[in-house]
């Protein structure tokens, strides 16, 4: 995902991060704009505030612990400036193959305590932390319907401690 972004915007500057051993490991493109780092959300915005005006979660909700879900999310919007947009993309539970595919692989090869959101749920978590109009669009990602994607533009951006501005 990260080279068909910088493709598609290559005067832009991106940053990836994840807990991963090596961020950006399989990454081929150009690094000249683009940097990968080993941090959290929470870890970034300490010192990168609302510098970002387009942030991507892709499959990683599912690996937090669900009662750590507003928290990482609010995290994640201290780091979007004023006007930026979130995409929130992960799997949601349903019955069919793909899912119990993709469940089954979460939770036995990676060996992580994986727990998928309900549509409903994706819904009202972004609601919970980003305001109760911040859900611009949402839409299915190809080839499996599990995958959904919401497009998150928040009404107001959390408020931040002084310290977290300075």
């Amino acid at each position: 995902m990260s080279e068909r972004i910088a493709l598609a915007f290559p005067n832009s500057r991106l940053t990836g991060i994840d807990i991963c051993k090596e961020p950006g490991r399989l990454y081929r493109g150009s690094r000249s704009l683009v940097r990968f780092l080993r941090q959290r959300p929470d870890e970034l915005s300490e010192t990168e505030a609302a510098r970002y005006q387009l942030l991507i979660i892709c499959d990683v909700l599912h690996h937090v612990p669900h009662a750590d879900w507003p928290g990482f999310l609010a995290s994640a919007s201290r780091l979007m400036a004023d006007g930026g947009t979130l995409i929130l993309k992960d799997w949601v539970r349903e019955p069919t193959p793909a899912y119990m595919f993709g469940y089954l692989s979460d939770r036995f090869i990676t060996a992580d305590r994986i727990r998928y959101p309900h549509q409903s749920e994706l819904r009202s978590l972004a609601r919970d932390v980003f305001g109760g109009e911040a859900i611009r669009s949402e839409f299915h990602v190809k080839p499996w319907h599990c995958n959904l994607a919401l497009v998150i533009s928040p009404e107001t951006r959390p408020h931040r401690s002084k310290e977290a501005q300075g």
